[in-house]
């Protein structure tokens, strides 16, 4: 069997990682991303430059929302339902 190189996760897989991963139980959850912009001088040497960007990823959010976002937004309650203990009663031995 071939080692896998790559794998493609949709955002909601991400969401739900996230949500049970942080252990969280009730609400809707959704992917949200801080971007960095930085203009600048860019080209192929200093003849050539021409005004441009940089975008950067700062980090990765989990936010929660009142409304589902098709493709992003997860509920909580349903990718990972609390578990609740069961009680087990102690039998009497004679």
């Amino acid at each position: 069997m071939a080692n896998a190189t790559r794998y493609d996760i949709t955002f909601e897989e991400i969401a739900t990682a996230l949500v049970r991963h942080l252990d969280i139980h009730e609400g809707l959850w959704t992917i949200g991303t801080s971007f960095q912009f930085n203009a600048k001088n860019l080209g192929t040497d200093k003849k050539q430059l021409r005004p441009g960007f940089v975008g950067l990823i700062n980090q990765m959010n989990l936010v929660r929302v009142t409304e589902a976002i098709a493709g992003l937004t997860v509920d909580a309650a349903l990718v990972n339902p609390p578990v609740f203990a069961t009680s087990t009663k102690s039998r009497k031995t004679n």
